[in-house]
């Protein structure tokens, strides 16, 4: 047997367990050298991976939970672990974690996903940055980690992430996150932080493409758009090609009306340092108008991009961007309560945050129509439906 999985007699259903752990994402994490020295290893590293990534994903937050996880499923853990010690204790748990390398970790993450993508068309990526805000060490003068992530809308699947050195920003971390993700093909969206000329300039040498949020930190550039969109609506578009696409919405007692314009550059002036935008193609103008029951508010935004001048197209890559703040971000607060965990010691935010991603991506491909929070208490309870979970990214059982 594959060492770290099974004993030596398996009756057919534990053989088919082995099977399903064997061939899941779990084995991507098994050639991760451990980083502890010998004489301390009384636990094997995948045995310790193995227990931490089923725990989160059956509702886990932290690493005594995880403990917890392992003892009350010690029996059937020890049907594919060897574990000669038992289950380990917190400490081992966090030391261990905190001591690996993020960047072998996101490897073995990488594996996976390359695996995940191979099977799906990753049409449009969102990159963003979230703070955890509980992971802050205010005594050791320790900053909140920051992180910023690679998210696909289309199948819920967090594609890569990277941190922001404590010192630095998102503008140094997204051409590093960029490096890791295969854009070809694909729509790259960034809020305001992430448009810069060598963003997109290394958007299109990947062969990609970008919309980008236009906003005052772009100063002059910013103020020539505004200028012209008003100009140019103010007279209701006369002799001015364009596309535009509207759509209206209503729930939540609001009704939202969206609007949006798309015209190509090649209608404006020159812009400022028009020529280092590299595939500039057009410029976009989107109106949100919403009415409720006590208030209307009116809200106009303006991004750059290399795609041809749809308005349609445009209007959905815009709106899936804000899908990374309400199905990843909000998820990880909510599920996964990623504020409140005080996790800080080494490595251990940042790869116990990998470990969320990953759960989040196993989570949503499991096709039953319970809630994420449900899943997790779900496959905490049926081991069964934790099998499913990670089965349901594997194509050769």
């Amino acid at each position: 047997m594959e060492k770290g999985f099974g004993k030596v007699v398996l009756n057919p259903q534990e053989q088919r367990e082995v099977k399903i752990l064997s061939k899941s994402v779990l084995k991507h994490f098994q050639a991760i050298q451990d980083p502890r020295v010998e004489r301390t290893r009384h636990h094997s590293l995948v045995a310790i991976l193995t227990i931490a990534i089923l725990a989160v994903l059956s509702g886990s937050d932290g690493f005594i939970a995880i403990e917890t996880y392992g003892k009350a499923k010690q029996s059937w853990l020890e049907k594919f672990l060897d574990m000669p010690y038992g289950i380990p204790s917190h400490d081992t748990f966090g030391r261990v974690l905190g001591s690996i390398e993020p960047q072998v970790l996101q490897e073995s993450f990488l594996a996976w996903v390359s695996t995940i993508s191979q099977k799906l068309n990753i049409e449009v990526i969102h990159i963003d940055g979230k703070t955890a805000k509980g992971s802050y060490d205010r005594q050791s003068q320790l900053k909140a980690l920051h992180t910023v992530s690679a998210w696909s809308s289309e199948h819920g699947l967090v594609l890569a992430q990277q941190k922001v050195e404590g010192k630095s920003n998102e503008i140094t971390a997204v051409p590093l996150l960029l490096k890791l993700l295969n854009l070809k093909g694909a729509v790259v969206t960034l809020d305001a932080m992430g448009t810069q000329t060598e963003i997109a300039r290394q958007i299109k040498q990947c062969e990609g493409d970008y919309v980008l949020a236009l906003k005052g930190n772009q100063g002059k550039l910013y103020k020539q758009v505004q200028g012209w969109f008003l100009q140019a609506s103010a007279p209701d578009w006369l002799g001015i090609e364009h596309s535009y696409h509207e759509t209206l919405e209503t729930g939540h007692h609001r009704l939202e009306t969206r609007q949006v314009w798309v015209v190509s550059v090649s209608q404006l002036p020159p812009l400022h340092r028009q020529s280092q935008w590299v595939g500039l193609s057009t410029v976009v103008m989107v109106g949100r108008l919403r009415q409720l029951w006590n208030k209307t508010t009116t809200e106009i935004q303006f991004y750059l991009s290399s795609l041809e001048a749809d308005a349609r197209r445009h209007n959905q890559v815009i709106r899936s961007h804000w899908s990374i703040e309400n199905s990843l971000h909000w998820v990880l607060d909510v599920t996964f309560n990623e504020d409140a965990s005080r996790i800080r010691q080494g490595h251990a935010a940042q790869n116990l945050g990998l470990l969320r991603h990953l759960s989040i991506g196993l989570l949503k491909q499991e096709p039953s129509k319970l809630s994420l929070k449900m899943k997790r208490y779900k496959a905490g309870m049926d081991n069964d439906f934790l099998l499913g979970i990670l089965s349901s990214s594997v194509t050769d059982l």
